[in-house]
């Protein structure tokens, strides 16, 4: 959760702001620890993948390099390599501090926002609906094998 707040002063206070039940806060926290272990899991397969297109990239611009030493295609993909690059630094050093990156709602709805029209909204209005929908469509409920149905906020 945040850094340095003990789990019980968090919880505290995410049930007055929010107007929680105890047992709603446990399910948001349990499915956030649940995405942040399948991140932090994941990661070093990222790492790999990584490391196959730059390996891939530079076979590529070493063939460009001999056949077409000037064109704007070897030049394309030297941008994409930098690209790539700096996508597994930035992974690497992810990997290192621990810190996990997480986005509700997905990362190219998010970049529809800076170009409206070629996405296809009116204006900004019309993209935030769609992003608080995308943001809002999930939810878990934590429930108990001792309960009439096995959850008594279903």
């Amino acid at each position: 959760m945040r850094a340095g707040v003990p789990l019980n002063e968090l919880k505290r206070s995410f049930l007055l702001r929010f107007g929680l039940s105890a047992r709603q806060f446990n399910a948001i926290r349990v499915e956030l620890e649940g995405k942040i272990a399948s991140i932090k899991e994941r990661r070093p397969e990222w790492i790999e993948e990584a490391k196959g297109r730059i390996k891939r990239a530079e076979e590529t611009m070493a063939r460009l390099e001999k056949k077409k030493p000037d064109s704007s295609v070897l030049h394309q993909k030297k941008r994409r390599l930098a690209i790539l690059r700096t996508k597994l630094d930035a992974l690497l050093a992810d990997q290192e501090s621990g810190q996990v990156r997480l986005c509700f709602g997905s990362r190219r709805l998010f970049r529809k926002q800076f170009s409206l029209e070629e996405n296809g909204y009116a204006d900004h209005t019309a993209w935030k609906k769609d992003w608080q929908t995308e943001r809002s469509s999930q939810f878990f409920v934590l429930g108990s094998k001792d309960e009439t149905s096995g959850n008594q906020s279903c």
